[in-house]
């Protein structure tokens, strides 16, 4: 994991350089704004995703998502995601000890604007991801995912466009193979994410983020598995070409709980995002 932690530290450190604003903002590291790009406009983005953190022994993960996003017409925009995954696993009960990077699979996204955020009310998009990933989050087991991901995206603008507030609530429906015991099984996720933002300088904004999210097995909405929630700070930083935003978010509570009031088997202690993006 020395490679991924250097990676980590080289992008933050984007951070620290200067300039001026922008106005295509990704304002929060989890939950999405509701405006689309511009028509023939693209960005790339890098996502990087540290999990850290279970019950005993020592554990860490990193997501690692490449996106390239562009912009159809003023309100559709379509993406397509590389992603990668690291797993470094020592004595965590009910999971093999592994140090392995590899390659996680794709997916796709369309995300269509129903209203501007910059007439002044909501803004409000809906959006769809259907993919395919190689690995499982967690454990890091070979085991294909097959999922359909559907969102509906709001979002408020305060004070002359200095407080942002946006939210997310989705599901996720996933069919799972796992690889290694042939086991079989559906799953549907809900999350819903919420996050504030303040532009304290130009270019500039802090604020707080926080997700909810549950899993339900065989997608029956009575059968819940498991839930975790998180919140914790952010920050965001923006010029005319690119942008950085960082959000810390440390688990406060989950279901079953098996380390104070946390869920550390099905979740983890603590995510770190971070993401970059560069505009052309």
């Amino acid at each position: 994991m020395n490679t991924a932690r250097t990676l980590l530290l080289g992008a933050l450190a984007l951070l620290c350089t200067a300039a001026a604003v922008r106005a295509d903002e990704n304002y929060f590291g989890y939950t999405y704004g509701a405006d689309t790009l511009p028509k023939g406009r693209s960005e790339i983005y890098q996502w990087i995703t540290s999990r850290t953190g279970k019950a005993d022994g020592s554990y860490s993960a990193l997501d690692l998502q490449t996106e390239l996003e562009h912009g159809f017409t003023d309100r559709l925009q379509g993406s397509l995601y590389l992603n990668g995954i690291s797993h470094d696993i020592s004595g965590v009960t009910g999971f093999s000890d592994r140090n392995r990077t590899n390659f996680n699979g794709l997916q796709g996204s369309l995300k269509y604007n129903l209203q501007s955020v910059d007439r002044g009310g909501w803004g409000v998009s809906v959006y769809l991801e259907p993919g395919y990933k190689r690995y499982s989050a967690s454990s890091g087991d070979r085991t294909d995912i097959y999922f359909v991901e559907p969102k509906l995206i709001l979002q408020r603008n305060y004070l002359d466009d200095t407080l942002v507030w946006a939210t997310n609530i989705g599901g996720e429906f996933e069919r799972e193979h796992d690889l290694v015991t042939d086991a079989r099984e559906s799953e549907l996720e809900l999350e819903v994410s919420t996050g504030l933002s303040y532009r304290f300088a130009p270019g500039w904004f802090a604020g707080l983020e926080a997700l909810a999210t549950s899993a339900f097995e065989k997608m029956h909405l009575d059968e819940l598995g498991e839930y975790a929630l998180f919140a914790g700070p952010n920050l965001h930083y923006a010029n005319a070409r690119w942008w950085a935003t960082l959000t810390v978010l440390p688990q406060l509570t989950g279901w079953p709980e098996n380390k104070g009031s946390r869920n550390l088997d099905n979740y983890e202690s603590l995510q770190i995002r971070l993401k970059v993006g560069y505009d052309f």
